[in-house]
């Protein structure tokens, strides 16, 4: 995954996108059609042992929010994908939840106290 080939000038973020897509897998004939412009050569997609392997190699991954985290549902997910670092500004109705669910995990949550997305 850290090895696709991406054409020059893809930008970081880009780049950010098309490895979590390459992971997913799961994208619309439109969807696969933009996503491969980043690359010359299209990487072949990951076998189910491939995906796998690589979700088990990672740990100690950091997941951040410039808004704020709702739901423990995206906590109880993260933790799948080894990550073990949250920071958010807070303020959510259901810190309370979240909090629980990181405690739950053993996850470190910062609060930042900024929030940097606004409707």
């Amino acid at each position: 995954v850290m090895g696709l080939k991406f054409k020059d000038g893809v930008k970081r973020q880009d780049r950010v996108n098309a490895r979590v897509r390459y992971i997913e897998g799961d994208m619309e004939e439109a969807e696969y059609q933009q996503w491969v412009k980043n690359f010359d050569n299209a990487p072949e997609p990951l076998v189910a042992q491939e995906k796998s392997e690589f979700l088990a190699s990672l740990s100690d991954i950091t997941i951040a929010s410039d808004a704020f985290f709702p739901f423990r549902d995206s906590i109880d997910h993260a933790q799948k994908l080894g990550v073990k670092y949250v920071t958010q500004p807070g303020g959510s109705n259901a810190d309370e939840e979240v909090i629980k669910a990181c405690d739950t995990y053993g996850m470190t949550m910062a609060f930042t106290d900024l929030r940097l997305f606004h409707h």
